[in-house]
């Protein structure tokens, strides 16, 4: 059945059909396997043909990309409002500290695979970009994130990927190489890349790619059937947007198999629940620039500044988002809707209203562009004093009733620990030839591009590391 561009190819859904009737077939061993068609396993995917340094692999690699969902890249489709925030502006130097305390670590990393790369990368391949004056965002120029996505999946199979959907991995094991040659323990004939015109069954080295008697490899457990590569790239993301695939599911397999370390998994970048939240009412209304404390016993432990965002239940907002990491439930939220001296704001907003007939929702609207409605409002809940009002404008606070949960937040904070891996080629430390890149990592940024910058980063260090063992 044809489901778009995304679905999988005809060609392979044929050579997926066990032939050779009453013969046993041999098992391919791919050279890598991708866990994860989202952004991190694309961009392994896409860069996999070049990520050594530009250097050509000695064949084309016969790989697979496995997708749990019916689709490829829907997180990444969604990101930026469908516009794909993809990394950020000025000096790779500058974006460690976006990373939080982690961001050292990962600094090999984000200097070889950096922002200037990925935005050459892009443009070569006719996808210009666009950088925002007022943040340094940076966007593809068409502003459609499904641009990148269709790029990614097209270079993708260029380097020798295909994309088999509907496949949620559910075990990881090393095979032997004793276990390789015995043709009983070939359990499934589910063979993707073989082709019957030459293929021969009697030959355990028929296909170039399928010569394994001098070492093991690892096989991949799906719900639907068992694969075998020589390297896997893991890049089955995160907690958030449960909807789109990336539920976790795959942290307890690789803790249950490889018996990895993992760190807590908690909503990251998510918006802010407040008790009597007031502004339900203006939901869609934005700041461009405000200013974000969160107080614990009266002590700030964290401050941001950046755009506010009223929805109908929470505040959010690229500051909110940020902040988020460091709040919770029971610490005060403080907001200052201007950034200025309030005894100056207060002064200013006292003359106006001396000089000014009409009322003091048009005058606090006019003095400093705030939105109307948000003045009225403001108005009827303060009072007609210019103190009062002075003093809700900067410093407005609130009790943090709760963080909202994986559903809204952007991105996951823990994972595989750092520990676990050699951050300089992105393999697990304990199982050679298994790679790690993206959300899995116990690493996450800011908003503003930087997790798919790092997405972008560690994927090309995972796929030059897989063809290095290659």
């Amino acid at each position: 059945r044809d489901r778009g561009p995304d679905s999988v190819p005809f060609s392979f859904l044929c050579k997926a059909i066990p032939r050779l009737k009453g013969k046993e077939v041999t098992r391919m061993i791919y050279d890598c396997i991708i866990v994860g068609a989202g952004a991190s396993g694309l961009f392994a995917g896409a860069r996999f043909d070049t990520a050594a340094g530009g250097r050509p692999t000695k064949h084309r690699p016969n790989g697979l990309i496995l997708e749990k969902t019916g689709r490829a890249g829907t997180k990444l489709l969604m990101s930026g409002g469908g516009q794909c925030n993809i990394t950020h502006g000025g000096s790779i130097k500058d974006f460690i500290d976006r990373y939080g305390k982690k961001g050292g670590r990962i600094r090999s990393c984000l200097y070889k695979h950096n922002n200037l790369e990925l935005i050459s990368f892009l443009e070569k391949n006719g996808i210009p970009t666009v950088t925002q004056e007022e943040d340094g965002r940076v966007f593809p120029a068409s502003r459609k994130a499904q641009d990148i996505r269709d790029l990614l999946v097209r270079k993708s199979q260029e380097n020798g990927f295909e994309i088999a959907y509907d496949q949620e991995v559910t075990g990881i094991r090393r095979i032997s190489a004793e276990e390789i040659t015995d043709r009983r323990a070939h359990s499934s004939n589910f063979d993707p890349a073989c082709d019957a015109k030459d293929h021969d069954p009697s030959s355990e080295s028929s296909h170039p790619h399928s010569n394994t008697s001098t070492s093991g490899c690892w096989e991949i457990t799906t719900n639907k059937t068992t694969f075998r590569a020589k390297t896997i790239i893991l890049a089955s993301g995160g907690c958030s947007y449960p909807g789109t695939g990336s539920d976790g599911q795959l942290f307890s397999v690789l803790q249950r198999d490889l018996d990895l370390e993992m760190t807590p998994l908690q909503p990251a970048l998510t918006s802010i629940r407040v008790q009597n939240y007031p502004y339900a009412k203006l939901s869609g209304i934005s700041f461009k620039n405000c200013r974000i404390r969160v107080l614990r016993a009266q002590k700030k432990i964290a401050e941001e500044k950046g755009g506010l965002l009223f929805t109908h239940k929470d505040f959010s907002g690229p500051a909110i988002l940020n902040i988020s990491n460091f709040a919770q439930p029971g610490d005060t939220l403080v907001i200052d809707y201007l950034i200025a001296p309030r005894d100056e704001i207060a002064a200013k907003l006292q003359k106006s209203a001396e000089k000014s007939y009409s009322g003091l929702p048009a005058v606090l609207s006019d003095t400093f562009h705030l939105p109307k409605r948000f003045s009225q409002l403001l108005v009827s809940r303060t009072g007609n004093s210019t103190k009062t009002l002075a003093a809700a404008l900067m410093g407005e606070e609130f009790q943090i009733a709760s963080l909202s949960g994986f559903e809204k937040a952007m991105t996951t904070a823990g994972g595989i620990a750092l520990s676990q891996i050699d951050l300089k080629t992105m393999e697990l430390k304990n199982h050679s030839g298994i790679f790690v890149c993206g959300e899995m990592i116990d690493i996450d940024g800011s908003t503003g591009g930087y997790n798919l910058q790092f997405a972008y980063s560690s994927g090309c260090t995972a796929a030059e590391s897989a063809i290095r063992l290659l």
